[in-house]
């Protein structure tokens, strides 16, 4: 087995959405998407275990190589809390 990488719920919605897949409902603990035929249900926890994470790319339909290369498309809005910013120096 391969070690994975840490994937949250919500980058592997992101990432399936980049794929092509469209969101069709949320609620407090999964993301429901499809493509065509194809129905994942990604559970909204901050990592995948690895077994969920093989699950919903077998369901997706999608190799592991190609999860590395969506994830690497998806948009970033990371930024920095306020209180965790240094201070600049006078």
């Amino acid at each position: 087995m391969l070690s994975l990488v840490a994937v949250s719920g919500a980058e592997c919605v992101d990432a399936l959405v980049v794929a092509g897949f469209t969101v069709r409902s949320r609620s407090d603990s999964a993301t429901v998407l499809g493509q065509g035929v194809r129905v994942v249900v990604v559970p909204d926890v901050a990592m995948l275990t690895p077994d969920d994470l093989y699950a919903l790319l077998r369901d997706a339909g999608i190799a592991y190589e190609r999860l590395l290369d969506l994830l690497a498309e998806t948009p970033t809005d990371v930024q920095r809390p306020a209180a965790a910013r240094r201070p600049r120096a006078s």
